[in-house]
Formats: structure tokens, C-alpha cells, sequence
């Protein structure tokens, strides 16, 4: 990414917290993004998220989702501290309070969580989040009609061929009135670990989690099939066991052939994308392209 170095690090806490870095640890980069975790010179503990300037999702976009999110109430996200251009240099920052160093991914890995529990917070996260319309004029990512148009473009044809009765099964599932708010990659590393604390509940009943959600670059509107299938599909879950617990813990009405089409698409997306075109991850995404597409498996795309 252009500019994604420590001095792009420096302007933007400068610039949009008023303070100098006085520690800074990249956390991840990508091709278009980079995130880095800075405690300023007076004390704050941040995270500072870099974009591209050739990017579709820029530091505006993703500081109007967090606060359309926070404005809904129904999960926690990191409060925003400020965002836009870096001074002399083609990035855009956002910068917010750091909400936690630990995410769902750490806490499993350290033994702190079993997996089953931290797929049960991601299936109860995405549930209260698809309960909150979005709001009107949001930056969001392209849907699913869009999605497939540039895969074709860009996943080998034989590949593609084997999605083909996904594609079928998806096209006829289209339910206006089933769409929802979509997070798009809801996974164990995008959710800061609430700790110790438990889920309570709000002045509904309904589930209230100290998690805090991040990274809202796939945010769009979708049927719940399509946000499910993403968190199967990055979560390695994809067996049926696997499957049938995060729908249970989904806790609303899911089209199980519907979903078995969009992990199909899902894996394929993924597999185009990261592997294919730029050599990511080739061996964990060759294992879940066969489990999504084996015939043995019993799934809608086989």
C-alpha cells in the first residue's frame, strides 16, 4: 500500500488526534488498508487505519458506518477520534480508540475461549446486527449481482463453471423482503474480545455483548444466507456440524440450501481473490474450495 509507513502513521495522529505517537505496532496490512496500534505522547491508547487513494472505501466511509452503527445500539464498535486525508500523502486515516489488543481469534488461541463459544458470540454479533436497518446514503460494498459480474471476470473458468448451480439456487432465493444489514466479513478476527465479561441482556431481552466489532470495508445489504456463509467460510467452519451450530446460534429463520449455494460462493470469492490472484493463503483456501465443492459433501454446488 502507498504510504502505508510510520511517518503516514505520525501526520494522521497528528493531524486527527492532536498528538504524537509515542509508540506504534502495525497489526496488519493489505493492499489497500494498513492498521497499526499507537499509544500517543499524551497517553491515549489508538488505532489508526490507513487507506489507498485508488481505494472504493476510504477513511470517510468506514467513520459514516461506525457511526450509523453506533447510533443503532445493537453492538459495539470502536469510537471514532477523527478521519480524512493525510497531509502530503495519497491515504486517507481513521483513527479510533483502541477498543482491545485481544480479538475472538486470540482468545481460542490462547485457550481463554473454546472455538464453539467464540462461533456462538460471532452467530449472536451478526444476529443483533441484522436486526438494525441501514440507514439510508451509506457507503456500502456492492450486493451479490455486482459480486458475481467481477468474479467472472476474474475466477478460472472452470472454477467458475462448478459455482454455476450456486449461482442458480442464489439467483431464485432473492427475497427483497428478507434482506438485511450485512456486515460481510464477520470472523474471529474482526471482534475485539469483550474479556471476562458475559453476555447480559438489554431492556428487550434481547442479547447484549461486550464484543466490539471492526471492520466494516464489506459492509452491505444482503439476505442473512450471504453474512452467514462469509463467517462459515473464514471461520473454517464448514463442516456440517460446524454449520448447523451457527445457524442454531443464529437464532432466526436460515435457508439451509440457500446457504450451502452461498458458501459456495463464498469459498470461490475468497479462493479468486486471495489465492488465486494475489497467492494468499494458497493452501488454507484450496482446503476449504474442496470442502465447499466436493461432491461427497452433499452441498447445493456439487
Amino acid at each position: 500500500m502507498t504510504g502505508g509507513t510510520f511517518p503516514a502513521v505520525e501526520r494522521a495522529c497528528a493531524e486527527l488526534a492532536g498528538s504524537a505517537p509515542a509508540e506504534t505496532v502495525r497489526v496488519r496490512r493489505g493492499p489497500k488498508s494498513a492498521v497499526y496500534r499507537v499509544r500517543l505522547a499524551d497517553g491515549r491508547p489508538v488505532v489508526v487505519k490507513l487507506f489507498a487513494a485508488d481505494t472504493t472505501h476510504g477513511a470517510a466511509d468506514e467513520a459514516c458506518l461506525l457511526a450509523a452503527v453506533t447510533a443503532a445500539g445493537r453492538v459495539r464498535v470502536p469510537a471514532v477520534i477523527g478521519h480524512g486525508p493525510v497531509p502530503g500523502l495519497t491515504v486517507s486515516a481513521l483513527v479510533t480508540a483502541d477498543a482491545g489488543t485481544s480479538t475472538l481469534g486470540d482468545a481460542v488461541r490462547a485457550g481463554q475461549m473454546p472455538r464453539p463459544a467464540a462461533l456462538l458470540r460471532l452467530a449472536l454479533l451478526m444476529a443483533a446486527f441484522h436486526s438494525t436497518k441501514a440507514p439510508a446514503g451509506l457507503p456500502l460494498a456492492p450486493g451479490i449481482g455486482q459480486q458475481v459480474s467481477a468474479l467472472a471476470d476474474h475466477c478460472p473458468k472452470q472454477v467458475f463453471g462448478r459455482l454455476v448451480p450456486a449461482l442458480e439456487v442464489i439467483a431464485a432465493g432473492a427475497c427483497v423482503e428478507r434482506l438485511v444489514w450485512c456486515h460481510g466479513d464477520l470472523h474471529l478476527e474482526n471482534v475485539i474480545h469483550g474479556g471476562d465479561r458475559r453476555p447480559t441482556a438489554d431492556e428487550y431481552g434481547r442479547p447484549s455483548l461486550p464484543d466490539c466489532l471492526v471492520d466494516f470495508e464489506a459492509a452491505t445489504v444482503e439476505v442473512p444466507e450471504y453474512d452467514l456463509a462469509q463467517t462459515l467460510v473464514t471461520c473454517d467452519a464448514l463442516e456440517p456440524s460446524d454449520r448447523l451450530f451457527v445457524a442454531a446460534a443464529y437464532g432466526r429463520p436460515v435457508d439451509t440450501r440457500l446457504l450451502d449455494a452461498y458458501v459456495a460462493f463464498q469459498t470461490v470469492r475468497g479462493w479468486t481473490y486471495a489465492a488465486h490472484c494475489e497467492g494468499r493463503d494458497r493452501d488454507a483456501w484450496a482446503a476449504r474450495l474442496h470442502l465447499a465443492l466436493s461432491p461427497q459433501s452433499g452441498r447445493t454446488a456439487s
